[in-house]
């Protein structure tokens, strides 16, 4: 069994963003949305991330809404809380429609300044009364300007910390909008933020404090592999826990897109912290000129991998995806 656990909503129904324009015309008065969505009109923007399933022999996906457009970073509070229960409400129908394939991931209705007291609520909802079995993070709320998110290694995020713990689900890092015209949003800005996330998460007391947390790190956390000697010596050079140690306190997705960088994560985390992932449909949901497959058909790169035994191949497509997304229901055939 192949389990993805990157997965977004990148194709929703246009209904979706024209309640997000509606809100940002009427910025100062925001209402919650009553989206009329029939259930063929939910499915059908679903035919396309069905047919890549099927083509690729991915059996499931941790699904979850497009990260780019969460927004942390635009309006009021309200106006956030209320896109985001839009954007949960429409995750939950399709998982609802696709329950074989499809497990709900939700984000949380973060705005700059506030802490997560304020805004972890949604994800009591989403859990609780919806089945969501996770949910994405947001490292840098107001995309890079004032006021700017403090490091997720500080106390300021820990009662979302003790909420996933009581819930027993994981948060995947996953910054959403870049303000700053320097930086790419895709290939550096999201990149640079799962980085740092990383960093800061782990030469912080959070795992010291909340030993039983889940977090996945995405996209191999960027360049960590790539600069492990600098991370072992940083944490040498403080006084820290031995940066390989540290590394395995988290789950690493890897939707890196080469053999090559999926080779160095998984021996540089081992096997049994690495999760299987595309990110479909993102950002680079186009066609590789050299082999002419789509960049995001990754499990040909993953077979190819001839030096895994077939219980390190089990663990990152299917066995550590169980374990850390361990609300994903037996009845859905997993």
């Amino acid at each position: 069994m192949i389990i993805d656990s990157h997965t977004h909503f990148t194709t929703a129904p246009a209904q979706l963003q024209a309640y997000r324009g509606q809100q940002i015309t009427n910025l100062a008065k925001p209402v919650r949305a009553k989206l009329t969505i029939s259930d063929e009109e939910v499915a059908r923007p679903m035919e396309g991330q069905l047919k890549r399933m099927q083509d690729c022999g991915i059996d499931r996906l941790m699904f979850s809404p497009q990260a780019g457009a969460m927004g942390h970073h635009f309006g009021s509070p309200l106006v956030s809380r209320y896109w985001t229960e839009a954007c949960n409400d429409l995750i939950a129908r399709v998982a609802k429609l696709f329950p074989d394939k499809i497990s709900p991931v939700c984000q949380l209705p973060q705005s700059p300044g506030v802490g997560p007291n304020e805004w972890a609520d949604e994800l009591d909802r989403c859990v609780n009364a919806l089945g969501f079995v996770g949910c994405n993070v947001n490292p840098d709320m107001a995309g890079g300007r004032e006021p700017l998110t403090p490091s997720m290694g500080s106390e300021w995020w820990y009662p979302l910390w003790e909420k996933l713990v009581k819930l027993d689900v994981p948060c995947t890092v996953h910054a959403s909008a870049s303000l700053n015209p320097a930086m790419h949003l895709t290939n550096a800005y999201y990149i640079a933020h799962h980085n740092s996330a990383a960093v800061e998460i782990l030469k912080s007391r959070v795992f010291k404090d909340f030993p039983k947390l889940k977090i996945i790190i995405p996209h191999g956390g960027g360049a960590i592999p790539f600069q492990w000697n600098r991370q072992r010596g940083m944490h040498v050079k403080e006084g820290l826990e031995p940066f390989e140690e540290a590394a395995r306190r988290v789950y690493w997705d890897m939707a890196i897109y080469d053999k090559e960088s999926m080779e160095l994560l998984i021996k540089r985390v081992g096997a049994d912290r690495v999760l299987f992932a595309t990110e479909m449909f993102g950002a680079v949901n186009a066609i590789d000129p050299k082999t002419g497959r789509n960049f995001e058909d990754l499990v040909p790169i993953f077979k190819s991998i001839d030096w895994l035994t077939e219980e390190e191949r089990h663990r990152i497509t299917e066995g550590n995806a169980k374990k850390v997304f361990s609300r994903m229901s037996a009845s859905a055939k997993v």
